[in-house]
């Protein structure tokens, strides 16, 4: 009778996977199989963002004239192409920095995940406008105004992933935290600091914004990044 009680005891104080390890094994293959569908996702989104930036870069008439006369004539397109392309593959950094910590599934997270990746699609529609009015002040408005709100969709993003102190990632300290939030908000700063310049019709200076992104990026890992062990 006492080792009934005993066995009735432990069996209400350990939660069901831990009464049932055979369900938990279950859960976290399920989890596991959820987790690894929105990282799919993510990436076949980002694949097909990437992808498109190149349409418009159509060839030019051969027929027409000097081929490479035409090819200048492209510049700001591959401007455009080329500045959209590393953006969008910052952003996929950032995010496989994030998500390769994740270990356990959640739905807030997914979601935040899918509004994250709602200004992504806008990239090529943002940089096909670029390419045909590079020096625009609207299209640079709008341009930047889109690369604000992915970075402020991906720092969302991180406080949703590292929330509770870390618990989806296995633990996270808050300087690590906040590590990666001022990452996730590098090109939000830098682009949001062009639109200022923009509007004070700093126009070249207001161009110049991308090279601030890896600024904001020493500056996080000099306050709040890993420390170096010294021997």
């Amino acid at each position: 009778m006492a080792r009934a009680k005993t066995a009735i005891a432990a069996a209400n104080a350990n939660p069901e996977h831990d009464a049932f390890p055979e369900s938990r094994a279950l859960h976290e293959a399920h989890d596991k199989r959820m987790l690894d569908r929105m990282l799919f996702f993510t990436d076949a989104v980002f694949a097909i963002v990437m992808t498109l930036l190149v349409l418009e870069l159509r060839p030019p008439d051969l027929e027409a004239g000097d081929l490479w006369v035409s090819l200048r004539a492209m510049t700001p397109k591959f401007v455009a192409f080329v500045a959209s392309f590393a953006l969008s593959g910052i952003f996929w950094i950032a995010h496989l920095s994030t998500t390769r910590r994740l270990i356990h599934f959640d739905w807030l997270v997914a979601w935040s995940n899918i509004a994250f990746l709602l200004p992504v699609a806008l990239m090529p529609f943002a940089s096909a406008m670029l390419g045909e009015q590079l020096g625009g002040k609207a299209v640079w408005q709008v341009y930047s105004t889109i690369l604000v709100a992915t970075s402020t969709m991906m720092t969302v993003f991180v406080l949703v992933a590292s929330r509770d102190g870390g618990r989806l990632m296995g633990g996270l300290t808050a300087r690590e935290r906040g590590y990666r939030i001022l990452r996730a908000m590098a090109p939000g700063v830098s682009f949001g600091i062009g639109l200022v310049l923009e509007a004070r019709d700093l126009n070249g200076w207001a161009h110049l914004c991308f090279f601030l992104i890896p600024v904001v990026f020493l500056a996080a890992r000099a306050t709040l990044g890993p420390k170096t062990v010294k021997a």
